[in-house]
C-alpha cells in the first residue's frame, strides 16, 4: 500500500527591519534550513509535511528573526498540494511577530490594544447598574 503525502507551503514577506542574513548565518540554527526557500524581495517559503510542521518552523525562525522589532502583523499564505485525486487549497493567514509569534487564520490585521494605550493609561472599568 502506498502512503499518500501532502505538502504544506507557508509563504510570507519578511517584516521591515528583519535581519535575514544574520539569522540564517547562525552556526547552529534551531530550524530546518532545508525547509526554507528565500526568494527575491524578502519572500520566504517554508515547507512541511503538515500545517503544524510548517507553522512550527516559521515560529522558530520568526521568533529569532523578529527579536527586538515592534509588534506587527505580516500576511501569509498557506498552500496545500495534495496527492493525486485530492484537491489542494490556499488559505490566508496573519502572523503576529515582535512579541511572541502567533498565527491567525485571516489576512485581516490584528488589533494590538496595549500599543495604543499602556496599562497605566487604561481607564478603570465602569460598573453596570441595573434599573430596578
Amino acid at each position: 500500500m502506498r502512503t499518500l503525502v501532502s505538502l504544506y507551503r507557508l509563504s510570507f514577506l519578511l517584516p521591515p527591519g528583519a535581519p535575514l542574513a544574520r539569522t540564517l548565518a547562525r552556526s547552529d540554527p534551531p530550524f530546518d534550513l532545508e525547509a526554507f526557500t528565500v526568494h527575491g524581495a524578502g519572500l520566504v517559503s517554508i515547507t512541511g509535511a503538515s500545517r503544524e510542521a510548517a507553522f512550527a518552523q516559521a515560529a522558530l525562525f520568526l521568533r529569532e528573526l523578529c527579536r527586538g522589532l515592534k509588534p506587527q502583523s505580516i500576511a501569509a499564505t498557506m498552500i496545500t498540494t495534495a496527492h493525486p485525486g485530492m484537491p489542494g487549497g490556499r488559505d490566508s493567514w496573519s502572523i503576529i511577530v515582535g512579541t511572541d509569534v502567533a498565527f491567525s487564520p485571516t489576512a485581516m490585521p490584528p488589533h494590538f490594544p496595549l500599543l495604543e494605550r499602556g496599562p497605566a493609561e487604561r481607564p478603570p472599568p465602569q460598573l453596570q447598574r441595573s434599573a430596578s
